[in-house]
């Protein structure tokens, strides 16, 4: 294989590795660029997890044991975005997040917040809430 043939499938490769979950997770838009693994900055025992629409708490609780808590988020344009977390699917208690909680009867509450996107690249993620901004770099 001749160098502009190396070259050409070095290149190609790259670009598929780097677009493959807007190929495979047909998301576009700034949810393309949510999705993934964000660490939060300021506290890096945090991180949130976006995937076509499941979400995923993760924090180190114990030294080098991380513990995650399991939901789903839903977009609202590209402005705001609502995560919810199950709490029948987390092995820690979520009250000291401050979110909502939404009760039902059978005791499958969810825990949730809505945020205001101030910022999303690929890059940089910044939710606003009533209380705060949290601000995150892509992990």
């Amino acid at each position: 294989m001749n160098y502009s043939m190396k070259l050409f499938f070095l290149i190609c490769s790259a670009f598929l590795f780097c677009s493959c979950d807007k190929i495979f997770l047909d998301v576009e838009g700034k949810e393309a660029d949510l999705q993934g693994k964000w660490q939060m900055n300021n506290a890096d025992t945090v991180y949130y997890n976006f995937q076509n629409n499941l979400f995923l708490y993760q924090i180190y609780r114990v030294k080098d044991q991380m513990s995650g808590a399991y939901g789903y988020y839903v977009m609202r344009g590209d402005t705001a975005i609502d995560i919810l977390l199950l709490r029948k699917h987390s092995p820690f208690p979520l009250d000291y997040l401050g979110w909502d909680t939404i009760y039902t009867s059978d005791g499958n509450d969810t825990i949730c917040k809505l945020f205001k996107i101030k910022q999303l690249t690929n890059k940089k993620l910044i939710l606003s809430s009533d209380r705060e901004d949290i601000s995150f770099h892509k992990f």
